[in-house]
Formats: structure tokens, sequence, C-alpha cells
């Protein structure tokens, strides 16, 4: 929507306008859609049916581009690594950055949250794809930023079975 900044020359002005204001006319003829829900989440297979669990409120603060999963410590539980973040969008929206990537653990019920001090994980930027790459002592996590480098991660197998 480039005509934006045409349109309206200050942020206050954009702000405190209504949709009719930005799209006049086109909005009559938009095609509407509802969404009941916002959250990222994960659908779980529980035998014959599935049911949508919502992810904890940290993995809610950015845009979610790629996901990782595996049992990277070895020790018995499923962990997602989230890349998030979001750094290339229209000037009308913004960064999307909230959160440096999210470490999940599963804990039988619900993902809790790892911290990065706990993790090791850190992806503070651009990132846009994650990707495993297995070997027999760990397991490695390699993440591309975009305009940047790529990152490296080494599991360390945790003691915590």
């Amino acid at each position: 929507m480039p005509a934006v900044s045409e349109q309206f020359k200050t942020y206050h002005d954009f702000a405190s306008a209504s949709l009719q204001d930005i799209y006049g006319e086109r909005l009559d003829a938009a095609q509407q859609f509802v969404c009941n829900s916002m959250q990222s989440g994960v659908w779980i297979n529980q035998q014959s049916s599935f049911f949508w669990l919502p992810l904890p409120w940290q993995a809610q603060l950015s845009p979610i581009n790629a996901i990782a999963s595996g049992d990277f410590d070895a020790d018995g539980k499923i962990e997602l690594i989230l890349a998030q973040n979001h750094f290339s969008n229209w000037i009308e929206t913004g960064l999307w950055r909230g959160t440096p990537g999210t470490h999940l653990e599963w804990n039988g019920s619900h993902f809790q949250t790892l911290t990065f001090p706990q993790s090791g994980i850190f992806l503070p930027n651009d990132t846009k794809a994650i990707i495993t790459l297995p070997n027999t002592q760990s397991t490695h996590i390699l993440a591309a930023q975009n305009q940047g480098p790529l990152l490296l991660f080494s599991s360390q197998p945790s003691n915590k079975q």
C-alpha cells in the first residue's frame, strides 16, 4: 500500500483513519474472512483424534518462519525450536521482532519454554529457515538469517533421563 504515505501525511492521521478511510470504495468489493484464533500452535495426534494446542505465550510474540523438531538434549522429550522475527514488512506495519527465537520442550501435557541460557539457542535476527543435521555424537542445528550469517548450534546431550 505505497499510496498510504501519499494519502496520510502523518502517522497520527493514518492511525486515526478507519478502514473505510484507507480503502474507500475498494473495501465494499473486498472478500471478507473470519479468523477465530491468531495463536500459533500444534495439532497433537492422540491415537484416533487430533486436538489443537496453542504454543506458550513466548512463542506468540513474533511470526514463526520455520520449526525444527527433535530431542536435541537426548532427554527423551520432544523439543521445538522456532525461527522467528520478520524484518521485511511493508513500511506501514513495521518490523515484527518480539523474540530471539523460542525453544520449547514437551513435558507430557504441554510445551514449556526454555530460556536462552537454558537452551543456548539465540536467533535475534530475521531467521527464515532452520534445519537439523544429525550425526552420531550430537545434533547440529543450522539457522539461516535474511542478510546475515548462517548460525550453527551443536546440541549437548543431557543426563536428565
